[in-house]
């Protein structure tokens, strides 16, 4: 099964904005990777770097981590 969306909140304060977006946008054009204005998982949003990955949360303890965590899982399910 391939990813579909992968979507960041913009009101996460853990780094996971521009850079990561931007590098995962340009390393997988194919992919829909969108930031949002409110993923309504604010209890997550408030305690650690996150995303959505097809409704599904994807959390991490840093920005880095979370990206390189997101890189694994679309290269996984790209094989």
């Amino acid at each position: 099964m391939e990813m579909e969306k992968v979507y960041f909140c913009t009101k996460n304060e853990f780094k996971t904005n521009k850079a990561y977006n931007k590098s995962l946008k340009s390393s997988y054009p194919d992919l829909k990777i969108k930031r949002k204005g409110c993923l309504g998982k604010c209890k997550t949003c408030k305690q650690c770097p996150f995303t959505l990955i097809d409704g599904k949360i994807m959390k991490s303890e840093t920005g880095k981590d979370l990206y390189s965590k997101i890189n694994k899982r679309i290269l996984k399910e790209s094989v």
